[in-house]
């Protein structure tokens, strides 16, 4: 088990459960709580402390002096502008030129990922830690017929494929092909606009999953009861994730509540096996 642990926290309920967890296994751990994202008020009855983005060296020298091993990042975190940043001299030279000359966001997460690292610190992922947040593979709700099964291995083929342009991590489709994608607007505003009736007759799954070749450590696909909610509103029939890597907040709650609308969840192992073939597992 991992300890001397800190946790990066963004914007999200997800950093102070994993808090919780943490201090009930009597882990030693602090919190840094991103100022815009994070509410460090929620924190206060743990080591915490209150950073703004751009403070990369006042977060090295907390890191160093709590003698911390392992940073975990949990949460949600927009890409800043530089009035925004207003970095100090060390955030300037070491993550300037990914943040602002780089287009992906992945291509950022792995050069945080690496600057971190360089200093020491080894960055670890939430299922170093637990299992609870995510789902096996498996059928969540009814079974699904064989015939939908050859359609959701399609339009999932298809999804995959789309993620190596790191735009987003969630699809809308129909029984042929994908109607809506995430853009930097997220989750909530991809359902949005599947409310509209143009979308809204032709929709059949939804499908959220990791990008391809994602470093799994960093910006996870996260699902939970608030996203389901927006989803029992539309025609959607089948909500596809990753097994094992999709974080589901309140998942006892979200399952509960997957039973009453009467929809279905298909947690699903994704092998990438060479460059444009993959294995879809089940079950």
């Amino acid at each position: 088990m991992f300890n001397n642990i800190a946790i990066i926290a963004g914007a999200g309920k997800l950093p102070y459960k994993v808090s919780l967890l943490l201090n009930k296994q009597n882990l030693k751990f602090i919190v840094l709580s991103i100022k815009g994202f994070s509410d460090y008020k929620i924190f206060k009855n743990f080591n915490s402390y209150s950073l703004a983005m751009g403070q990369g060296a006042k977060a090295i020298r907390i890191l160093k002096r709590n003698n911390i091993k392992n940073i975990l990042f949990l949460g949600s975190l927009n890409r800043p502008s530089l009035s925004q940043l207003k970095p100090d001299l060390w955030t300037l030279f070491k993550v300037f030129k990914f943040i602002f000359f780089k287009k992906t966001d992945d291509v950022i997460l792995r050069n945080v990922v690496n600057i971190f690292e360089n200093e020491g610190f080894k960055v670890i992922g939430l299922s170093d830690i637990t299992k609870k947040f995510f789902l096996k593979k498996g059928v969540y709700g009814n079974k699904i017929p064989k015939k939908d099964i050859k359609i959701i291995t399609k339009l999932l083929k298809k999804t995959v494929s789309w993620t190596k342009k790191d735009l987003g991590q969630s699809v809308i489709t129909s029984k042929s092909k994908i109607i809506l994608k995430e853009d930097r607007g997220g989750t909530d505003l991809l359902i949005q606009k599947s409310f509209n009736n143009k979308y809204n007759k032709n929709s059949y799954l939804f499908i959220k999953i990791k990008k391809l070749n994602q470093d799994i450590r960093v910006d996870l696909p996260t699902f939970g009861f608030e996203t389901l909610k927006k989803l029992a509103k539309t025609n959607i029939k089948y909500i596809v994730l990753n097994a094992n890597s999709t974080i589901i907040m309140d998942k006892n709650k979200t399952l509960k509540y997957l039973k009453k609308i009467k929809k279905v969840i298909l947690s699903v192992d994704i092998e990438n096996v060479t460059k444009d073939k993959f294995i879809f597992s089940y079950d």
